[in-house]
This record gives structure tokens, sequence and C-alpha cells, in this order.
């Protein structure tokens, strides 16, 4: 290229005579965002028609060099210094990778790459779904998370699964919505229990499998009446705080409490 000559002496008059002659043409690319750099001019040169008879002379003391350069291109040459140099396909090609939409379906992947992404999401999931500072943070602690990682086998199980709390935790709060039942689950007493329950909820599976025909249902339930169960001693506590005369009254006559 004629930017990488070593003569000793600057090129620039080289290029503008051959600009003059109508055989160079500078394209002028300037600041490159992806770079963060003024690009170098692109340099293009005519093809010339040389025959057998041609001589062309270079040196400073030949007055015919103008001449006979200005002479040597044909029209058509001429005009295809203002023409961009026609690209390869493989070329073309690798404007594409920049424009493409990332698209992580399963159908892009094989059966073996797409267990290693599960494999890989269900185990850490007790750290990205516990994280607070992530703004992604679930209800149950990393403990209860880590022991949901060991039965589910898929991120899409392990949602399912966590799905079914959160339709038993509904429930229970619309069936008593008249006395205005709400189950906070990020209540610290609450947390432990529900680990407890799904303990509770894998060994009955395990130690009696056979008979537990909708482990979905059986979840679903388990949930349900933990949380039914939490709520009645969170009333049952406040009940005895606002009303410390019965509570007394009950030990004296040795009755026990009645909610």
């Amino acid at each position: 290229m004629l930017s990488k000559l070593s003569t000793g002496k600057s090129i620039e008059p080289i290029k503008k005579e051959l600009e003059s002659a109508h055989l160079l043409m500078q394209k002028q690319l300037g600041f490159n965002p992806k770079t963060k750099k003024n690009e170098p001019n692109r340099l293009y040169l005519s093809k010339l028609d040389v025959k057998a008879t041609d001589v062309y002379l270079r040196g400073e003391d030949s007055p015919k060099v103008s001449q006979t350069l200005a002479t040597s291109g044909t029209a058509k040459s001429a005009v295809n210094l203002y023409k961009e140099p026609k690209e390869k396909e493989k070329d073309k090609d690798r404007y594409k990778i920049d424009t493409q939409k990332l698209n992580f379906s399963t159908a892009n992947f094989s059966p073996a790459e797409i267990e290693i992404q599960n494999r890989d999401l269900v185990k850490h999931a007790d750290e990205f779904l516990t994280d607070s500072e992530s703004g992604w943070e679930v209800f149950l602690e990393s403990e209860a998370i880590q022991l949901l990682s060991f039965w589910c086998r898929t991120p899409q199980q392990m949602r399912r699964f966590i799905g079914i709390i959160l339709n038993a935790k509904y429930r229970v709060e619309k069936d008593h919505k008249d006395i205005g039942v709400i189950i906070p689950l990020d209540d610290e007493e609450l947390k432990p229990l529900m680990i407890k329950a799904l303990r509770r909820y894998f060994n009955a599976l395990r130690s009696n499998e056979k008979h537990i025909k909708n482990v979905e249902n059986y979840l679903y339930g388990t949930m349900q009446n933990l949380f039914g169960v939490w709520w009645n001693k969170q009333a049952a506590r406040e009940y005895a705080a606002k009303h410390p005369e019965e509570e007394k009254s009950a030990d004296n006559d040795n009755s026990g409490l009645y909610y």
C-alpha cells in the first residue's frame, strides 16, 4: 500500500500527482466510534491497460511522466476508481455477526449443552435467587433453594415448584379474606418453618412414593396447611396480647386457651 512505502521522503507529492492524473482516489474514513480513533484514508488505484509496446518512465527528470500516466488509463478503469471494491461473500457475513439478536432458545443447543446449562443454573440457584442486591430475590431462604436444587433438575421445574408454594399462600389468604389473613413470606419466623415443611414433604415422597399419586397436589396441600397453622398461631398470640386478663383467668382454672 502507498501508505506503507518507506523511501525517506513524504509520499504526499506522489499521491497528489496520482490524484491529478485521475489514477488515485482517496476516501476519507474519519473517526471510527468502535476503535475510538481517526482511521487513515482508504486509497484506490486504477487498473491500467498495459500493452507490450508501452513504456512508463519514473523519475523527477522525465517531463513525460505526467502525460504518460494520464493517458495510459482507460475510461473504464477511471470509472472504477469511484466504486467501492467488491466484497467477497464471507466478508459480507462478518457484518451480520454484530447485528444478530440474542437467541438462547433450546432449539439452538444440543441436549448435552442444555443439560450442562440447567445443571449449572440449578446448582447455583441458592446464590442468585436469594441475593437481595440483584433485585430478583425470592422469598425462600438460601437453604431452601439449595434443598430444591437437589430435587429439581431444570430451572423450569424449580420455577414451577416455587409457583405452587405461592399459589398455596394466595389460596389461604383468599379463603380467609373476611378476617384479613395475610401471609408475609419474608417473616423471619415463617422462613425456617417452610424449610422444615419442605423436608417433611420430600421425606414423605421418598418414604411413601407409591401412595402419593400427584406430587404437585401433595406439595400444594402441605404448604397450605403450613400457612394455615402459622396464621392461627399468630392470631392466637395477638389475641392473647390484647386480652391478657383472659389468659390469666385461663391459667388459674387450668382450662387452657381457646381461640
